[in-house]
């Protein structure tokens, strides 16, 4: 048995201390990456700027479930700081029902918004086929339940262009998340914030909590960076030049305060990338909380004011039986909220 364990000890070792990575590994032609370089690393200095940041991120949470509809909550919330000081903050949120349609001989998902507020401007952006490739899982046809997440991302698009209206010159925009357009009629919503933003000076830019992105050995970033055991906090860049109209962005790695533990993902609007030594120290300002060290306090406030709890959907759904009267045992009967998985899940 000790055989076994070494083995295993000298794999996890090969995989982990011994590769050499070269670059970050892009399997589109659009992407050509840039060797690793020590000289990439640039110091994070302190600024005296005191420039508006306002973050934005978003929650769902799917209320009633069937195989042919859908209801969900939808929140949008964003803050503003400055001087690292919250001086603005706003929530929205509204329900989304979608349900399948017969559309030329194929299933289509259509949404309707229900708000007192015009979150989406084009109800036709949600009418999206089961099979589309953004959303399908692999070669099936995509769940009914994908469709929130869509129409989240749409939302927190919709009010940050809104919001570029409202700052000024050289302040800043931060999505949760990358800039890469990976829903159908998604690029519409972001060239909208780039026209808006470029017409006011504002920056745009995205902050990732996680990257799928590897290196040409398949190796996290995060440990390939590493290796080049960079002092004090820094931001690394250039990645890659990126030719893609899905992805107007220019992307970076940082690390937002000296006892970090976390690299992070940052990308902005490419036609800005000029703005990038003036944005970044002003996200450094905003990463000293000891709740997560490193990480912009404006995206920790955002998540926690976006996200919808278990407790709160149990609550809705509970509202919604009560609602619904006697029709509710009906109903019940066409819900696919507990299969087989929940059930397991129960008895474990």
């Amino acid at each position: 048995m000790e055989d076994v364990f070494n083995k295993i000890i000298n794999l996890v070792k090969n995989n982990s201390l011994e590769t050499k990575d070269n670059h970050v590994k892009f399997s589109d032609p659009n992407y050509k990456a840039f060797p690793f370089d020590k000289n990439k690393f640039h110091p994070i200095e302190k600024t005296e700027k005191s420039n508006k940041i306002a973050f934005i991120d978003g929650g769902s949470s799917e209320i009633i479930k069937s195989a042919n509809f859908s209801l969900s909550l939808i929140r949008v919330y964003y803050s503003i700081f400055q001087n690292n000081k919250r001086i603005k903050s706003n929530k929205k949120e509204f329900y989304a029902f979608t349900n399948a349609i017969d559309k030329d001989n194929e299933i289509f998902y259509n949404t309707e918004i229900i708000s007192k507020e015009n979150i989406i401007p084009d109800k036709d952006d949600l009418l999206i086929s089961s099979f589309d490739e953004t959303i399908k899982q692999g070669i099936t046809r995509a769940s009914i339940s994908s469709m929130p997440n869509l129409i989240r991302r749409f939302s927190e698009l919709k009010i940050s262009a809104d919001i570029a209206d409202n700052l000024e010159k050289d302040d800043i925009i931060v999505l949760d998340g990358s800039l890469q357009c990976t829903f159908t009629n998604e690029r519409k919503y972001m060239d909208n914030i780039y026209e808006k933003a470029m017409k006011k000076g504002v920056i745009v830019s995205g902050l990732s909590k996680t990257t799928t992105l590897m290196t040409d050995k398949g190796n996290s970033i995060n440990n390939a960076l590493n290796k080049f055991k960079a002092e004090g906090k820094w931001y690394y860049n250039p990645i890659a030049d990126i030719k893609s109209d899905q992805h107007k962005a220019d992307i970076s790695f940082v690390k937002l305060h000296e006892k970090a533990k976390h690299i992070f993902r940052f990308e902005i609007y490419r036609e800005q990338k000029d703005k990038l030594g003036e944005v970044i120290p002003l996200l450094a300002e905003n990463s000293k909380d000891p709740v997560f060290i490193g990480y912009p306090y404006g995206l920790i406030d955002a998540d926690k004011s976006a996200r919808i709890s278990n407790n709160e959907k149990e609550m809705l759904k509970t509202f919604f039986s009560v609602k619904f009267g006697k029709d509710w045992e009906k109903i019940k009967e066409t819900l696919t909220s507990i299969d087989a998985h929940e059930v397991l899940d129960r008895i474990s």
